[in-house]
């Protein structure tokens, strides 16, 4: 249907799917209306303050909608140009380690089209955006060299119905970037000091629900951690694939069949592309006394691209080999990409009783890890040639729960790429995780009840 098909079509359906039509389609409509043969000019003249109302209404009761964005220029200046539906306010400055700039701005309803994460100029690497919470969204800029903010500026477009804001991103000293940077960095730290905001980041799940007055659920809680998210893309794979999205949709179908086995509750550290700091998912599955935390991931190698499979991950000081150490080292640098302020877990155990409590839960969460394996062993899985690693990850760090971090597959792998968009496949690796949990939990229960610890 060509587009005065859709705008007759429209007219002719009813007030309630012209409101609907008129906040998308604005001009288009109201060009239809005055045009069209069937409606006299007295019935278009009373229908549109009705209509005008409620498309204003509706529109400054949602978030923004970034409808378009694009980033031309060169090394010295760049200009990044966002189309929003109205106006918003911004907060922009510079970070190191990487270089990058940081935009914050509040809660914006993304639309940007996919085509535009390959954008990039000789000053811009890549330019990533999302939510960082409820009510906050951010947009970063990975920069080539140290760069500034310049000139800003939001106008209308000529259609009348959205706005364009517009940053310049100019070159600067590299000195004078970092004395940018520290005093950027000064400020927000200051200000964290003397607010008492939640954590930023935060993935707006709720704990669980009050038992009081109720029978409790003592069913054992599973804790979905599905990596990355928000302005944190993790690893970008073949064809622009992001990881958050590759195991967002893995977690869901996960839980999905774990609730419906109605043997476990479960919950997740994040249920929308959201940003959730390292620290903040580890406090979820403890606030929440989680009995198994589960993390998921799928990495991308930038060299090694015939490694291919799965890998199950447990929590060490030391890593069991340089590529873990590499691998975790990354993945630990999450909230430094997104741009979030992140202090280093903090050390709960302080005796000699408490370090014992770490150790059994190492145990337990080795025992997953081997129960896991021999289940996709044994259904035929194809798995890494050392499928049961250690490292340093700070997301494994919760000292009473027993924690392991899932790598689906290499994103940089065609061949694992081509299995996690097959359903048949992702169907049977979660099947293996669920019976997985399942027997882990019999066997822990069995020990406890013989007071025997795992090894």
């Amino acid at each position: 249907m060509d587009h005065v098909g859709i705008e007759r079509h429209a007219v002719s359906t009813g007030i309630g799917r012209l409101r609907l039509f008129l906040t998308q389609n604005g001009l288009r409509l109201l060009r239809a209306m005055v045009w069209h043969p069937a409606l006299p000019l007295c019935v278009v003249c009373g229908l549109l303050p009705i209509f005008l109302t409620s498309a204003l209404a509706q529109t400054a009761s949602k978030p923004p909608v970034a409808l378009e964005a694009r980033l031309e220029g060169d090394r010295s200046v760049s200009v990044l140009t966002v189309t929003l539906t109205h106006k918003v306010d911004v907060e922009i400055y510079p970070m190191q380690s990487p270089d990058r700039l940081i935009i914050d701005l509040p809660a914006v309803n993304f639309q940007i089209p996919p085509a535009f994460k390959s954008a990039r100029t000789p000053l811009v690497k890549m330019v990533r955006y999302g939510l960082l919470g409820a009510d906050k969204a951010r947009i970063v800029i990975d920069l080539s060299s140290p760069a500034l903010a310049g000139r800003i500026s939001s106008q209308m477009v000529a259609s009348g119905f959205a706005r364009e804001l517009s940053i310049e991103i100019k070159a600067a000293d590299p000195t004078v970037f970092a004395l940018k940077a520290q005093e950027a960095e000064f400020a927000r730290r200051s200000q964290l000091l003397t607010t008492d905001k939640p954590n930023e980041g935060a993935g707006g799940i709720l704990p669980l629900a009050n038992t009081k007055g109720k029978a409790a659920d003592r069913r054992p809680l599973i804790m979905l951690d599905p990596g990355h998210g928000g302005p944190d893309t993790g690893a970008v794979g073949l064809n622009n694939i992001s990881e958050k999205d590759v195991v967002m949709a893995f977690a869901k179908d996960l839980k999905q069949l774990l609730e419906q086995r109605g043997q476990f509750r479960v919950m997740m550290t994040r249920e929308t592309d959201v940003f959730v700091t390292l620290d903040e998912r580890v406090r979820l599955s403890r606030k929440n006394n989680a009995g198994l935390f589960v993390s998921i991931h799928a990495d991308r190698l930038a060299t090694a691209t015939e490694v291919h499979g799965f890998t199950v991950y447990t929590g060490s000081e030391k890593a069991t080999d340089a590529e873990s150490a590499i691998l975790a080292e990354s993945e630990n640098r999450a909230d430094a990409m997104a741009g979030a302020d992140s202090e280093a877990a903090r050390e709960d155990i302080s005796d000699i009783l408490d370090d014992l409590v770490r150790r059994e839960t190492r145990s337990h969460s080795a025992l997953f890890a081997r129960t896991l394996l021999g289940r996709m062993e044994a259904s035929g899985q194809v798995m890494n040639k050392n499928p049961h690693r250690s490292a340093g990850f700070r997301v494994l760090r919760a000292p009473d729960v027993p924690s392991v971090l899932l790598e689906l597959g290499y994103l940089s792998s065609k061949t694992d790429i081509s299995k996690l968009s097959d359903t048949v496949f992702r169907e049977k690796m979660t099947t293996d995780i669920a019976d997985a949990i399942q027997r882990f939990f019999a066997t822990t229960q069995a020990n406890e009840a013989q007071g025997v610890l795992p090894h």
